[in-house]
C-alpha cells in the first residue's frame, strides 16, 4: 500500500517538474516530507495490524478457556445434583426413623435395615477445577467481562471452598457416630444394611435418639448448602454460555 502511495506521489512530482535550482530544492523537500509521512503511516498501520492480531489471539484464548470452564461447570452441576438427591433420600430415611422410634406401637421390619445402615453415610462432591486453575495461571484478566470474572471467582474460591468445610463436618459426624452405632447395631453383609441388636431398647434409648435428631438437623443444613451450590452453579453456567455465544 505504501508503494502505491509513493508511485502516485512520484507521478505528481514528475508532472510538475521544476526547472530552477530553488524549484528542485522545494521538490526534494516535499519528497523528504512525503517519505516521512509514508513511514509514519506505515508504522501506524503495522501497529494497528499487530494490535488487531493480539486482540484476536486473546479473544480466541478467552473463548477456549470459557468453553473449558463451561464443561467443568456442567460436570460439577451433575455431581451436585447427584449428591443432593442422595442427601435428600438419606434425610427422608432419618426423619422416618425418628417417627418410627417415637411410636411406642411400632414394630421392627427388615425394610428398615437400609434406613439404619445409611444414617450417617454421605456422598462427596469434589468440584472439578482444571479449567479454573488454568485461567488463574494465565491471568484472570483474560476474561474481559469483569462481572463474569467476579462470579467465576466467587463460585470457586468461596462457595466451593465452603463445601470443603461442610465435608469436614460430615466426616466428623460420621466418625463420631461409629462407636454409638457399633454398640447398637449389627452390620450385615452389605455395609449399607444394619439391624438393631434390640429394637425395643432402641426406642427408649435417649442418647441414640438425640444423636439421630442432631444428624437429621445437620442434614437439613447440608441440603440447603447443596441447593445453594446448585443454584449458583446453574447461574454461572448460563452466564458463561451467554458469553460464549456473544463471542
Amino acid at each position: 500500500m505504501i508503494k502505491f502511495f509513493r508511485k502516485i506521489r512520484f507521478d505528481l512530482m514528475n508532472q510538475n517538474k521544476p526547472s530552477s535550482s530553488s524549484g528542485r530544492t522545494q521538490k526534494y523537500l516535499k519528497y523528504a516530507i512525503g517519505e516521512i509521512f509514508l513511514v509514519v503511516i506505515g508504522i501506524l498501520i503495522a501497529l494497528q495490524i499487530n494490535t488487531w492480531n493480539e486482540e484476536r489471539k486473546a479473544s480466541i484464548q478467552e473463548l477456549n478457556l470459557l468453553e473449558n470452564i463451561y464443561d467443568d461447570i456442567n460436570y460439577n452441576l451433575d455431581r451436585i445434583t447427584i449428591v443432593f438427591i442422595e442427601d435428600s433420600i438419606q434425610n427422608y430415611r432419618n426423619k422416618k426413623l425418628l417417627e418410627i422410634l417415637s411410636d411406642t406401637q411400632s414394630k421392627y421390619d427388615d425394610s428398615l435395615q437400609i434406613y439404619f445402615g445409611t444414617m450417617t453415610r454421605y456422598d462427596v462432591f469434589s468440584p472439578r477445577r482444571t479449567a479454573y486453575e488454568a485461567i488463574k495461571s494465565r491471568g484472570l484478566e483474560l476474561i474481559r467481562n469483569k462481572g463474569l470474572r467476579s462470579r467465576i471467582t466467587e463460585l470457586y474460591d468461596e462457595i466451593y471452598i465452603l463445601n470443603e468445610l461442610v465435608l469436614d463436618l460430615r466426616k466428623d459426624i460420621h466418625l463420631n457416630s461409629i462407636d454409638l452405632l457399633n454398640d447398637r447395631f449389627l452390620t450385615l453383609d452389605n455395609v449399607q444394611y444394619k439391624t438393631p441388636i434390640n429394637f425395643e431398647d432402641l426406642k427408649s434409648d435417649q442418647k441414640f435418639f438425640n444423636s439421630l435428631s442432631y444428624i437429621t438437623a445437620e442434614s437439613e443444613n447440608f441440603l440447603s448448602h447443596h441447593k445453594n451450590m446448585q443454584t449458583q452453579t446453574e447461574a454461572l453456567r448460563a452466564l458463561i454460555l451467554a458469553e460464549i455465544k456473544k463471542d
